[in-house]
């Protein structure tokens, strides 16, 4: 075993523990609150899939509350209420997570719920076939939230042949095909110990919590398995309209950004709010507020280990997405040409800040945060030092953030509405 590191905080101290077999265990204690969050992340997702398999790692997800060698799906469903509480999970690109958030008396069940569906899950050929229904209408609710699929749209065309840019949910001709050995052989490939994170946020005793998580983890053997390799995604440019008649259009239109682990991370999070990332952005006030042309409109900008992007998306009625996308287009422009005020980076400055230390009262986010920030960057990085780090953001930074990433940048621009609409924007277009 390789020795536990401890990290201080004002609140306590952040614990990992190295596993022989490579899994990390992070611990962090919060004595005043009276619940206490758990989480079994695997440093896996959608991008570890081949093409035949896009969809597996979420499949897998839905199957993991499936029923288990001791528990039918039923039994499994009623355990969980009977801990109560949230337990839950998700699939991203990078990451399949297995939580659970009590109140603190029932963190070991908790735990112990969350191990017996990791390792012991049936993955029964019934079961298959059911979720399998389920799965599909999932992503036939999704192709009917034209919002959120269009964000999808654009991540496919701007990530082109690559899995990052391929739909978490999956292909419905790929989910149709999803047999048994299919799960295995994906767990076996790609599911190894080095993979693993456990991280624990709340009230606790350690010395009762450790050892059960030990027995759970510590014979785990490492994996043999020859991975599924990783390559690093680089942007296309292009365009793509979905043509729907629907009583709003919806469009997306961005390009590539800093990635997860670069120092660049805090000056262009400025730069997305200033833009168009809360309700006193530019864009936000010119389209809705100033002129009330959508509803929803603003920007994003999202990450990843080796790649990230910026975004724009919104969406309006049809006679407006003209002026829509101009004003959009004329905002970003405006931002490189007149850069920004110091009192638009105190603002922008001052929503992140409060969004990251308010969400630090909640167990279950400081629990994410300390899985996150170990797959991400190997270590924990204190709120101190990312404040620190937002804090010495200056202009001049942002300025020249824009000019790197936005200034006359080709983009991806994907939409959903009539084809006419958009004939315009189809033939490529600059920030």
């Amino acid at each position: 075993m390789r020795p536990v590191s401890s990290v201080a905080r004002p609140m306590g101290i952040i614990r990992k523990i190295n596993l022989h077999n490579g899994v990390r265990i992070l611990f962090e204690r919060i004595p005043y609150t009276r619940s206490a969050s758990v989480g079994f992340w695997i440093d896996v997702g959608s991008r570890n899939e081949q093409d035949a398999e896009n969809g597996l790692s979420h499949f897998i997800e839905h199957m993991f509350f499936k029923g288990t060698l001791r528990k039918n799906a039923y039994e499994l469903s009623n355990a969980m209420n009977l801990i109560g509480g949230n337990v839950n999970a998700f699939t991203s690109q990078e990451n399949i997570c297995l939580s659970a958030k009590v109140i603190d008396e029932h963190l070991g069940h908790a735990i112990g719920l969350l191990a017996e569906i990791y390792q012991e899950s049936a993955f029964s050929e019934d079961e298959i076939e059911r979720e399998r229904n389920v799965v599909l209408e999932e992503v036939s609710m999704y192709n009917d939230t034209p919002d959120e699929l269009v964000v999808d749209m654009f991540m496919n065309r701007l990530y082109a042949d690559h899995p990052i840019g391929r739909p978490i949910l999956g292909a419905p001709e790929n989910i149709l095909r999803f047999q048994r050995d299919d799960i295995q052989r994906f767990l076996g490939r790609e599911f190894a110990p080095d993979r693993i994170v456990v991280a624990v946020a709340g009230n606790f005793d350690q010395r009762r919590v450790e050892p059960q998580i030990r027995r759970i983890f510590e014979p785990i053997s490492p994996n043999g398995w020859e991975r599924n390799p990783l390559t690093r995604p680089a942007p296309v440019y292009s365009s793509h309209n979905e043509d729907r008649q629907l009583e709003q259009v919806h469009f997306c239109i961005g390009t590539d950004a800093p990635e997860r682990a670069s120092g660049e991370r805090f000056g262009f999070s400025i730069l997305n709010m200033i833009i168009g990332g809360g309700t006193s952005s530019r864009i936000f006030q010119e389209v809705r507020e100033k002129r009330g042309l959508a509803y929803s409109v603003g920007s994003f900008d999202c990450t990843f280990k080796d790649a990230g992007c910026f975004a724009i998306s919104g969406g309006c009625n049809p006679r407006n997405i003209h002026k829509v996308l101009e004003l959009c287009l004329a905002e970003v422009r405006k931002f490189c040409g007149e850069g920004v005020t110091t009192g638009e980076i105190e603002n922008a400055r001052e929503q992140i800040k409060s969004s990251i230390v308010l969400g630090m009262e909640n167990c279950s986010t400081r629990m994410a945060r300390l899985a996150e920030y170990e797959m991400y960057f190997g270590e924990y990085v204190p709120v101190d030092h990312v404040i620190a780090k937002l804090n010495a953001v200056t202009r001049d930074d942002v300025r020249n953030l824009a000019d790197k990433y936005l200034r006359d940048r080709p983009v991806t621009f994907t939409s959903i509405g009539p084809d006419k609409k958009f004939e315009r924007y189809l033939n490529g277009m600059t920030f």
